[in-house]
């Protein structure tokens, strides 16, 4: 069923924005932001996932962590929109990048918000309509590097 609904949300969510994903990357998000201005994209190349932000010609910032270090909140089941978001840190700050299906206006969105040591410093949303998502890859992903979501705990595990 995970994968029928994939499939159906990466296909209605296939935006105009120009992917800045190496080729055979999976998108796990990408977007633009400030109008077009910036682009916005969280690629797995391989066992990394890589966040990169700015101009689409050279990004101001790209991070990236293994797929089992990375911080991923898994959609948990329930509800309107369905929703992933991973954190990406770089010393006192924190990405969280996040990334939503509206099943009902079946609508793509997403963004980043910015902390510096916990404090929100700037949140970001895609521009209308430009959000391409694939939704659980990044859940996946964690999956086949043997990593386990423990819904008690909130946090992934060994398998």
């Amino acid at each position: 069923m995970r994968l029928v609904l994939a499939s159906l949300f990466l296909t209605l969510g296939v935006s105009q924005a120009a992917a800045l994903c190496d080729a055979g990357s999976t998108t796990v998000l990408s977007c633009t932001t400030g109008r077009g201005t910036k682009q916005l994209d969280v690629c797995i190349t391989g066992d990394r996932v890589t966040y990169r932000f700015g101009p689409h010609t050279a990004p101001d910032l790209r991070l990236s962590a293994p797929i089992k270090e990375v911080a991923h909140q898994p959609w948990p089941g329930i509800g309107r929109a369905i929703w992933e978001s991973t954190t990406f840190r770089n010393g006192a700050f924190s990405y969280e990048v996040y990334g939503a299906y509206d099943k009902i206006d079946q609508t793509s969105n997403g963004g980043v918000t910015v902390t510096e040591q916990g404090r929100e410093i700037a949140a970001l949303t895609c521009d209308s309509g430009t959000a391409e998502l694939g939704l659980f890859a990044l859940s996946d992903a964690k999956q086949a590097a043997g990593q386990c979501w423990d819904a008690d705990a909130q946090n992934w595990g060994a398998c």
